[in-house]
């Protein structure tokens, strides 16, 4: 019996050690703890420059009714930023801005440049408009902020006219939603003013079509140089510089002299 009611002590012993702790756990789990969590805000020193009040156009002129002041941390105030309307007014944006995008002066035209297509043509290029129809401008996927290169077709032969040409506009539009393809009559190019003149002379010969390129393509080729201007030193310099280079050549010579073994030799000549 004593050994029975040893074990029976000891079964008793651990249920009601195993009732204790889920007691105890749920007791816990019902507390709220009365610890107060005192959140320390840490302050950063503000500043106020000048955002965008609404969705702007390239060509868009800047006034009050556009701009907003809005609080900015003053360490990440972006550079070229304004604290300023009044130093915005009459500005003209050559990039579309979002609404509530801080306004910087590498988005602006230079004072005096006007307003609409004007202010986003680069100094020294022109904006040339040509007809196109919906198979000329690629099922009118050809959008503002594209490029293009310009092929012409003379007596059933197509040559590239000019490689990748951006578009400054389509129709009167500096600006087209994202993704969204527009058929239109015309469509406008930013160009050299040699280029405008080879379009010119090549548009009544034949027909213009484009052809439509990844904004990525062509961004690292270099420029190809310019050939100098005519005379005998700058040419010989031109083709030493540019000319591709030549496989050297090789003579081989059979010398035989009277009643010897006759002896070869290859000599090579380099371009």
């Amino acid at each position: 019996m004593k050994q029975y009611g040893t074990l029976i002590a000891l079964a008793v012993a651990v249920i009601f050690g195993i009732v204790a702790v889920i007691l105890a756990n749920q007791w816990l789990s019902t507390q709220v703890s009365d610890e107060k969590v005192i959140v320390q805000e840490q302050k950063f020193p503000m500043t106020k420059i000048v955002v965008a009040g609404q969705n702007l156009d390239i060509g868009s002129m800047l006034n009050e009714q556009n701009l907003l002041l809005a609080d900015w941390p003053k360490a990440n105030a972006p550079q070229g930023s304004f604290e300023k309307i009044e130093d915005l007014k009459e500005r003209v944006t050559v990039t579309r801005v979002v609404a509530g995008v801080p306004i910087v002066a590498a988005e602006l035209a230079a004072p005096g440049s006007g307003a609409g297509l004007v202010a986003s043509i680069e100094p020294g290029m022109r904006a040339m408009a040509i007809r196109v129809n919906e198979v000329i401008g690629v099922a009118g996927f050809v959008l503002p902020n594209t490029f293009v290169d310009i092929i012409s077709v003379q007596n059933n032969v197509a040559k590239t006219v000019e490689k990748r040409v951006e578009v400054l506009a389509i129709a009167q539009q500096t600006f087209v939603e994202e993704g969204k393809a527009k058929v239109v009559s015309t469509v406008t190019l930013e160009l050299t003013p040699k280029q405008v003149l080879k379009l010119s002379e090549t548009i009544p010969k034949g027909p213009i079509t484009l052809a439509l390129l990844n904004p990525a393509e062509g961004m690292d080729e270099p420029p190809k140089p310019e050939p100098p201007k005519p005379g005998p030193k700058a040419t010989q310099k031109y083709v030493r510089k540019y000319a591709p280079k030549k496989a050297d050549v090789q003579f081989k010579v059979e010398l035989i002299q009277g009643d010897r073994k006759p002896e070869n030799f290859t000599f090579k000549y380099k371009n």
